[in-house]
């Protein structure tokens, strides 16, 4: 008897009724004589470590597919509807699209297991009782070449497939052929199996399995030629007979062209082009097919792409500097996908593309754009006066353009131009440097352009004049305004105010630059009284128009709501300045008809300003209601703390300067914060034009001076912008100064903020009332201390009652805001709030700054505080003094320190003036300014109002006596409404 010796594993194809062939793999006991025993086993993938047998790696991937194909794991994925097992098989073959995905999921399966099998063997059984391996076959390591035969007939047309290996033809009809599978293609033949190439799918050969060749019928000639011929022309190796045939293209051309990647960003995209085919390097079809009918002849275009010329194109691109960033897709070197680059990288290289055979598609996104490099020339230049005129043209394929068109462009740096034909040019990046200087201080006269002699300085030298030209302007001297013309103007008469001596002149200055249709920027120092001057000027242009409406009348004529003498002005301002500038004119010009145009609740309707001689309100109404505003003349447009429009790309800036006004005022106590750039939009809105365009101005000025420390530079800046500028320093009118000045700031604030105050607000409104109407006022009063408590900290800052807020607050911001601008002027700042927390705050933003700071709260022990004092007083970058309340009150020596700040006053003001003694006492030789900062419609701004409106309140609140205890519930209401 033969004994048994060991497995071996086997692979073996079966039949399958739904899936028409499945892949399964056994371990089979090998006999002594080396015959298969019938002692064998499936494997499962999901065991193979179970079996007593060593599977390499190439083995388990291979059981791994079969396992993929078993109709158990079929079931499992393709199953979605979850039927039983036998109907989900028993109805597949009705469900046609189901039964291509499955067949193209098990393809690729059963095709890698093949491929892993090459040079082995595999089985086939009959039916699944057979023994696994039943009949063997070998797996072939190389491919079939297929070959077709097309010929045609005069009743259609003959084709025939023609399998060799190794050039042995294999026959197919009437053999024990079967597909195994599609796509890639695999077959079981008599003589082995085998894959087959040029991407012939294994369905193509049923046909041949029951004739030898097959016949298409004229009628659907034209639709297999299309569908069947042209696709295996491009494939496969083909042979023809009876066909017309072109096989060689009489035209080959490379094109390039602008086409988006993958992010719409325009890239170069290399194509070729033979005769009526175009493909680029994504297509690997070496072989370019297709049929064209001329009557009733049907021709086969077959052509074989020159890879060769292809690769030559390629490197030609990179010699130009491209760079290949994907197939087929180039950008200029170290360039990112910008339009401008690449338009200006074919402008270069045009001639050498052109001469090299290439072929330029620009058009991008329907726009087509010229690529050339333009030339500027100088024709003529004229002078008459008071202005030059130069003639100068752009020339360009051919065509003339007067350069003054381009104007608009190199101002705005947009390097696209329409040209007259409707294409775009991208202008060259010098020209921005080169002429944008030329153009800020130019018009536009006839095609030509125009320069004012007090800005022909700006023509020595410059590139458009060489030779002859720029030698007419060597004896021209610039005369630029130097003088001082101010008159004295009576002052108004129904001002409520005396002004100063330095305050006369300012209102001097403001009526002579009004006079002359001039801008003004009042730039004296805080404290120095700007609203005042600004005022008087308003009141003095209110007794104007009214002289002027009492001469109409006398006269007969009617008047319009907004003619030229009831125009009125417009004062915008931040948010917390509304209310100081309200009271400020309610006190000194109470003649003036003020209206406030700010807040959610303001008016949409135009007439409902009409009348106003003043109409407040605020950069950010100004921004969102800029239509409405833009219908206004206003007699004036004035900014207060026109440092906020200092960012020339601000919304603010581009709002307030569409603006319409006779006249413009910008006031600031900081016209320089950071750099000289701070100037440029403030005196653009005064003065347009003044000091051109921004990028003309920073390289003009801003660089020179700040970086090169440019004196010739400075002296040129100071005598353009003297005449707009009006600066006094506190220093230079101490004598005329009063000893303190104390300002209110109201601070809007924001979105969250104002949510968090109003939930807060309901919620112990509620409570609070409803405890005294069951225990009465007196036994409410901890109660109402807490609401009011808790709302105060809101107001302050929403981080005092909710530790994980992450929103802003508005009088932090305002409050850190102005501090900064103080401590750029060099002054020193005292800043009192009665909580810890709340200057810890300010204490986070110093630390995270890299600005120094003193400290000192109730914690910090008395024999301490004199090391403390000493620091802040004695060290020049110490100039911000952080100090709780109650600690202020005493001991404190301070001398140095003229500005203080109350963030959150209260209810005893008592505290706060000896907090606010501490600096004014000792530093009688120095103004002090006091800033109170209140958040406008919160428990602290109806504080203020009720001290306002109520004796007895106010009087509770100054005194010593608990404010609590004397509230009525009347207060209360008013306090929580």
């Amino acid at each position: 008897m033969t004994s048994i010796q060991n497995n071996k594993l086997v692979f073996s194809f079966l039949g399958n009724a739904a899936l028409g062939i499945t892949l399964e793999a056994f371990l089979v006991k090998v006999l002594e004589d080396g015959c298969f025993s019938y002692d064998y086993q499936r494997v499962v993938a999901e065991r193979m470590a179970d079996y007593e047998y060593v599977f390499s790696e190439q083995e388990q991937e291979v059981v791994r597919f079969i396992s993929e194909v078993h109709p158990h794991h079929i079931e499992k994925i393709f199953n979605r509807k979850k039927l039983k097992r036998e109907v989900f098989f028993e109805k597949l073959p009705a469900n046609e699209e189901l039964q291509k995905a499955i067949a193209a999921y098990c393809d690729r399966r059963i095709a890698g297991a093949l491929g892993l099998l090459k040079g082995t063997k595999v089985y086939w059984r009959e039916k699944a009782s057979d023994h696994p391996a039943l009949i063997s076959y070998n797996v072939h390591s190389e491919p079939l070449k297929s070959t077709y035969y097309f010929t045609k007939v005069e009743d259609g047309i003959k084709y025939q497939l023609i399998l060799k290996y190794h050039e042995e033809e294999l026959p197919l009809f009437q053999t024990n052929t079967r597909v195994l599978c599609s796509a890639p293609g695999w077959i079981a033949h008599e003589k082995g199996i085998f894959n087959l190439s040029d991407e012939t799918e294994g369905q193509k050969i049923i046909p041949f399995l029951k004739k030898e060749q097959i016949e298409i019928p004229d009628r659907l000639a034209d639709n297999f030629i299309s569908a069947f011929l042209i696709k295996a022309t491009r494939k496969a190796d083909v042979r023809f007979d009876g066909f017309d045939l072109l096989e060689e293209a009489k035209q080959q051309k490379a094109l390039l062209h602008i086409a988006p990647d993958l992010e719409h960003k325009p890239v170069l995209h290399l194509m070729f082009q033979y005769d009526n085919f175009t493909v680029d390097e994504n297509n690997t079809q070496e072989i370019l097919a297709q049929v064209k009918r001329v009557g009733d002849a049907q021709i086969i275009v077959r052509l074989q792409r020159d890879l060769s010329w292809e690769a030559d194109k390629v490197k030609l691109l990179h010699k130009r500097g491209l760079t290949q960033i994907k197939s087929s897709w180039f950008l200029p070197k170290n360039k990112g996908a910008e339009l401008e680059t690449t338009m200006h990288w074919l402008a270069e290289n045009k001639k050498a593309l052109n001469e090299n055979g290439f072929e330029l598609d620009t058009t991008w996104q329907n726009q087509t754009f010229a690529v050339s490099v333009p030339v500027v020339v100088t024709k003529e230049m004229r002078k008459d006066a008071d202005w030059f005129d130069l003639h100068a043209v752009v020339r360009i394929e051919g065509l003339e353009i007067p350069f003054i068109r381009f104007k608009r462009n190199i101002l705005n740096r947009d390097p696209r131009f329409k040209l007259p034909d409707g294409r775009i040019i991208f202008l060259p990046e010098a020209w921005f440097i080169k002429y944008a200087d030329l153009f800020e201080f130019s018009e536009e006269s006839n095609d030509r352009i125009r320069i004012h002699r007090q800005h022909q300085g700006l023509l020595n030298g410059h590139a458009l004049l060489t030779g002859a030209l720029n030698s007419r302007l060597k004896d021209e001297q610039k005369k630029i305004y130097t003088g001082e013309t101010w008159q004295s103007y009576p002052a108004p008469a129904r001002l409520n105010a005396q002004l100063r001596d330095y305050q006369k002149k300012g209102f001097d200055w403001l009526c002579s630059m009004s006079e002359n249709r001039l801008g003004a920027c009042l730039a004296d120092d805080m404290g120095l009284g700007k609203t005042l001057q600004v005022i008087a000027l308003l009141q003095h242009i209110k007794e104007q128009q009214l002289i002027a409406v009492d001469d109409e009348q006398t006269r007969g004529t009617q008047l319009d709501l907004f003619d030229e003498h009831n125009m009125p002005s417009l004062i915008v301002m931040a948010p917390s300045l509304i209310h100081n500038w309200e009271r400020e004119l309610g006190r000194f010009a109470p003649d003036l008809v003020v209206k406030k145009h700010s807040g959610y609740r303001r008016t949409s309707t135009l007439a409902d300003l009409s009348g106003a001689d003043i109409i407040l309100t605020t950069y950010g109404v100004v921004r969102n209601d800029l239509d409405m505003l833009m219908a206004i003349d206003f007699h004036y447009v004035i900014l207060d703390e026109s440092q906020l429009i200092k960012n020339m790309r601000s919304m603010s800036f581009q709002s307030v300067k569409k603006l319409h006004a006779s006249n413009r005022i910008v006031l600031t106590g900081t016209p320089v914060e950071n750099s000289l750039s701070d100037l440029w939009s403030q005196l653009t809105f005064l003065q347009p034009g003044l000091l051109g365009s921004h990028t003309f101005f920073r390289q003009e000025f801003v660089i020179p001076i700040e970086q090169q420390k440019d004196e010739q530079k400075l002296q040129r800046l100071q005598k353009l912008i003297r005449p707009f500028i009006l600066r006094r320093t506190k220093e230079e009118v101490a004598p005329e100064l009063p000893a303190q000045t104390r300002k209110l700031n109201h601070s809007e604030m924001h979105v969250e903020q104002a949510r968090i105050y109003e939930e807060q607000k309901s919620y112990y409104r509620n409570k609070i009332l409803d405890n005294i109407s069951r225990e009465g006022i007196q036994k409410s009063q901890i109660l109402i201390l807490r609401g009011l408590t808790q709302l105060r900290k809101i107001a302050i800052h929403p981080v005092l009652f909710d530790a994980n807020y992450t929103g802003e607050s508005a009088k932090f911001n305002d409050a850190l805001s102005k501090l900064k601008e103080l401590m750029a002027e060099n002054r020193k700042v005292l800043i009192f709030s009665q909580f810890v927390r709340h200057l810890d705050l300010f204490r986070k933003a110093f630390i995270q700054e890299n600005m120094p700071y003193s400290w000192l709260s109730g914690e910090i022990p008395q024999h301490q505080r004199g090391g403390v004092i000493s620091e802040f007083e004695e060290t020049h970058g110490f100039r911000a003094f952080l100090i709780q309340l109650r600690t202020g009150g005493s001991g404190l020596n301070l001398t140095q320190a003229d500005c203080v700040f109350l963030l959150d006053p209260w209810w005893n003001p008592a505290a706060e003036e000896q907090a606010i003694a501490r600096s004014h006492r000792i530093g009688q030789n120095q103004q002090v300014f006091v800033w109170k900062f209140i958040t406008k419609d919160t428990i602290e701004d109806k504080i203020m109002r009720l001290q306002d409106q109520k004796s007895r309140l106010a009087s509770d609140i100054i005194g010593k006596s608990n404010p609590i205890a004397r509230l009525s519930q009347e207060d209360l209401e008013e306090l929580f409404s």
